[in-house]
Parts: C-alpha cells; sequence; structure tokens
C-alpha cells in the first residue's frame, strides 16, 4: 500500500481536489492505460477503471484524455467491477507529440494538429541515446524541443559507453547541442556512470524514460530496480535496428521510492512546440541571423550572410543549419493547422447559434 505522496501527490494536486471534493470521489494515478481502460493507483491498491460517460463526451481531443502519470479522480459504483474516472487533474507538465498523420510528413496537406500525451506529470525526461545503433545529433534535436515543451527538466544518457569506440568524442558532440541540458556518459549495462543521476532518484519523484527501440531503455530499468523487471531484446543484426521490448506505457514506484514511467521506442518523431523553445536549442544559429545583412535572410545566395560564413569557416554544421529550417518549417505548419481548426470551430458554433436562433419562437 502507498500513501499518495508517494505516488507523487502535492499541493498543487490537493488544491484541485479540493474543488471536487464529493463523497466517494477520491484521488488516483494512471498507471497504464489501453485504448480507454486503465490501471490506476490508489491508497486502496491497484485497480482497473474506465471512463465516466459524462467526462468521455467532454473530450473535444485526444491530449484531453487520460495518460500514463496523469492523476483523476475515480467513483466506485454499484454494480460495477470497475472504478470510474469523472475527472482528470491538470498537469504539471506533460510530455507530449504530434499524432500521426495517414499521409506521414507531406505538411502540404491539411492535417490534424492533435497531441498524444505520452507520460504527464513528469518531474523529469531521461532521454536515453545508444552511442553505438542509430546515434543521431538530428533525432536528439528532434527531443529536445519535446522536453522543452514538456516542462519537465530533461537529462542526457549516452549509453552503451562500454562497447562504443569513441564515447568522449561523440559525448563531446552531444554536448556541443545539447544547451543547458546535462549530459551523462553510462552503461545501464554495467552500471557505469550511474552514479551521476541519483540526485534525480529521489522519493517521490516521477521519471519518463524516452528514447528510440535498441537504445537500452529496459536494460536501465532492471539496472535501477537491481533485478530483471523488463526482457531485454538484442539489436537487430541486419540494420542495427531496435526491437521494441517495451510495448505500452508503465508507471512503477522503484525500491529507492522514486517513480519511473518507462515508455515504448519512438520511430518517428513529430514535433510539437513553440518558436521560442526551437531559438533556445539552436541558439547559435539565431545569433548569426542577427548579423545577416537581411533580417529575413534566407542563408542562400543572400550576401553578407553570416550563418553561410560560418558554415565555409567550419564553426556551424550545415546538417544543423537543415535541421533548424526543418524543424521551424514543421512548427510553422502546426500552428497554423491549429489556428485553422480554431477558425472552424468557431464558425461551427457560430453557424449553431444562429440556427438556434431562427429556430426560436417568439410571442408578444
Amino acid at each position: 500500500m502507498y500513501n499518495l505522496e508517494d505516488l507523487g501527490w502535492n499541493e498543487h494536486f490537493q488544491s484541485e481536489y479540493e474543488k471536487y471534493k464529493a463523497e466517494n470521489i477520491y484521488p488516483a494515478r494512471v498507471s497504464n492505460e489501453s485504448k480507454n481502460r486503465f490501471r490506476v493507483i490508489t491508497e486502496k491498491g491497484d485497480f482497473d477503471a474506465l471512463l465516466g460517460d459524462l467526462l468521455y463526451k467532454s473530450f473535444k481531443y485526444r491530449k484531453e484524455f487520460p495518460a500514463t502519470g496523469d492523476w483523476v479522480l475515480v467513483e466506485k459504483r454499484a454494480n460495477s467491477d470497475c472504478l470510474h474516472i469523472v475527472k482528470v487533474l491538470s498537469r504539471q507538465s506533460c510530455f507530449c507529440r504530434k499524432l500521426k498523420d495517414t499521409f506521414g510528413r507531406n505538411f502540404q496537406k491539411n492535417g490534424s494538429s492533435d497531441q498524444q500525451v505520452i507520460s504527464a506529470n513528469i518531474n523529469t525526461v531521461f532521454l536515453i541515446v545508444s552511442l553505438v545503433y542509430d546515434f543521431n545529433l538530428r533525432t536528439i534535436e528532434r527531443y529536445q524541443i519535446l522536453i522543452r515543451e514538456s516542462g519537465a527538466r530533461g537529462v542526457i544518457l549516452l549509453n552503451k559507453a562500454d562497447i562504443c569506440n569513441n564515447p568522449y568524442y561523440k559525448e563531446e558532440q552531444v554536448k556541443q547541442i545539447a544547451g543547458d541540458l546535462p549530459v551523462f556518459l553510462i552503461s545501464a549495462k554495467t552500471g557505469f556512470g550511474l552514479d551521476q543521476i541519483s540526485c534525480y532518484l529521489q522519493k517521490g519523484e516521477t521519471i519518463a524514460l524516452i528514447g528510440s527501440s535498441g537504445t537500452g531503455k529496459s536494460t536501465l530499468l532492471n539496472q535501477l530496480y537491481g533485478e530483471t523487471k523488463m526482457e531485454v531484446n538484442e539489436v537487430r543484426t541486419a540494420d542495427n535496428r531496435g526491437k521494441h521490448t517495451t510495448t505500452h506505457r508503465e508507471l512503477s514506484i522503484l525500491p529507492g521510492g522514486f517513480i519511473l514511467i518507462d515508455n515504448p521506442g519512438l520511430r518517428d518523431i513529430k514535433v510539437t512546440g513553440s518558436q521560442e523553445n526551437l531559438d533556445e536549442i539552436f541558439n547559435d544559429i539565431v545569433k548569426l541571423e542577427s548579423q545577416c545583412r537581411f533580417s529575413d535572410c534566407r542563408h542562400d545566395t543572400e550576401p553578407d550572410c553570416a550563418v553561410k560564413e560560418a558554415i565555409e569557416k567550419g564553426i556551424l554544421d550545415e546538417e544543423r543549419l537543415e535541421s533548424y529550417q526543418k524543424l521551424k518549417s514543421e512548427l510553422i505548419t502546426l500552428q497554423k493547422r491549429a489556428s485553422d481548426r480554431v477558425h472552424k470551430e468557431d464558425q461551427k458554433n457560430r453557424k449553431q447559434r444562429l440556427a438556434s436562433v431562427k429556430s426560436m419562437t417568439y410571442y408578444d
């Protein structure tokens, strides 16, 4: 049995709970989700839970549904084996990505700007990066946007240092693009470097493990547990791609008292976020852009372009510039989609109001 503080409860959630406090309604934390069925942890134990009908009908977007890590209010109803979720408390942090489009990344077509919540109410995100398989600086940049947008602390863990030929060189590469995010070399298999992250593993703190398949998230989870909690899959030899060991998101309380959310590997990292967070990640390029002759310089054929000059001198990697421009374009498109969706909803609501007025009969 756990008390609420063991599960990450704090004054923020308590103040919200007071507003809805009622007989037979009490707090629970979502530990697992599968479509519209959930597993929740309460002070009384673990239970299955369903969405209450009124709550389900009130949701407009996927992001509003309960996710692993969310605090919810539940009630026990007569003649039901499950608890019923009647309220999702507001999140203190939220690690999200854009929902997948059926047409991939063709941003010329209309598409959704809705988001998928991966983990909620987390204190720290551990981004696990393999130094051996799928080591890609551009992928790390994409993850950085999601981490900064989440509202949680971010830490980059460069795993498999024990089998990498040049770990310190790659560490330096990552530090150059990591900004203020801490970067640590580790080996989840041998335990090397894990003492560096002990300050984040405090009782009641929630950690989310994020990364591509095959980076060693499950191995790290086992190391932190001190026993084999998760099955570990080998990386495919044909293409060095990782296999999915974790197939669903799950919240667990580890022996040290901290809370850990393990997530399936993300292959296609669709970003969502603000221009401000993007500029923080690419602060080096933003500073160079301010030195260009033209404020709308595209860094192509324009004269006196400080960005092009930095590339020619080897100060700036051209691939990093391409990554920045691509991410900027994606975020602008997403913002337009969101704006268009709001506009369409306003038009729909306006038509409904007009239809309602026309249907009314007035009497003297």
